[in-house]
């Protein structure tokens, strides 16, 4: 999850040393210093979690689902103090799409084909 990747992030650099050392440029290192990955990597693991063992005929409760799970974890992460204030502002801006996006799929628009 994000905390735990955070941690445990700085306590595996501190144990092999790496701390002071550039990372290696892979898309794995890439992603995983990537917020919104990370936080879109939780959501999706949370509702895999929520349904597992659960058959539904109908996405729409899974986008449902996502979009309740994605918003209690920014709102969460929104009153946190110790997150800078531009990084909350990139959290809700990024929040704000995928409710526009999420939206415009209920509405039939095609959101994600337009330039």
């Amino acid at each position: 999850m994000l905390l735990k990747y955070s941690e445990s992030q700085s306590a595996q650099s501190a144990a092999t040393g790496t701390a002071g050392k550039e990372p290696s440029t892979t898309a794995e290192s890439i992603l995983a210093s990537s917020l919104f990955y990370r936080l879109k990597r939780d959501v999706l693991e949370l509702v895999a979690n929520m349904n597992h063992g659960v058959s539904h005929n109908d996405c729409e409760i899974i986008k449902r689902q996502t979009m309740f799970v994605q918003s209690q974890l920014l709102h969460s992460l929104y009153n946190d103090p110790s997150l800078p204030s531009d990084l909350k502002i990139l959290l809700m801006d990024y929040h704000a799409k995928s409710i526009r996006a999420t939206v415009g799929d209920r509405r039939g628009e095609h959101l994600r084909d337009k330039p």
